[in-house]
């Protein structure tokens, strides 16, 4: 475990002499950071606690600096960037172009090979076990190819030469010719229907 980038003595005591009001901010501070802490869900509840603290502490110290910025959103953003800090540090299987690309790439690697069930305290520390380190470079991966839209444009659909030669045909039949076949088969109909109730209806 390696927490030496924070120490809490100073910020302990100053977190004691805080007002009132302050101290209600700070609360929702931490609960917002317990909360994102369990959504890696580290096998180890305790090493959690203790990063908790350590991160709030430090948000406690930069504050100091930057009086005006509300503590939940201080507490979050240096949570984002440690843990972002620490999975583009992380041994990668395969390429990729800046620290975002390398971190994404790691928690997808972490959470394939269950790093943080077998090695929760690797969490945010400087020392990566050798096992994990070897498990994350194994577990190499590519994306797919890029996506790219294009707009087509539209035209009718060919459905082949029957098609064709059968729109051809009815161009050429006229108005005429279209009566005179549907007058045939009414009078074929007609005929059925009167064969039918003269010699089979009972």
């Amino acid at each position: 475990m390696d927490l030496s980038f924070l120490s809490l003595t100073a910020e302990a005591a100053d977190l004691a002499k805080l007002p009132a009001e302050s101290l209600a901010d700070w609360r929702e501070a931490a609960a917002r950071l317990d909360a994102y802490l369990a959504r890696w869900k580290l096998a180890d509840p305790l090493y959690q606690r203790l990063l908790g603290t350590s991160l709030l502490a430090l948000a406690l110290r930069e504050r100091k600096g930057n009086p005006d910025c509300p503590p939940v959103e201080l507490t979050l953003k240096l949570a984002l960037e440690k843990v972002t800090e620490w999975l583009a540090e992380l041994p990668s299987g395969g390429p990729a172009a800046g620290s975002s690309e390398r971190a994404a790439v790691a928690a997808v690697s972490l959470a394939r090979i269950g790093g943080l069930d077998r090695w929760p305290r690797a969490f945010l520390s400087k020392e990566v076990p050798p096992e994990l380190a070897e498990r994350l470079r194994a577990c190499a991966f590519e994306a797919g190819p890029a996506l790219r839209i294009s707009h087509m444009v539209s035209r009718p659909i060919d459905y082949g030469p029957f098609a064709r030669l059968a729109r051809e045909a009815w161009e050429q039949v006229g108005w005429k010719e279209v009566g005179a076949i549907l007058v045939f088969w009414i009078g074929v109909f007609g005929a059925a229907c009167a064969v039918y109730f003269l010699f089979f209806s009972p």
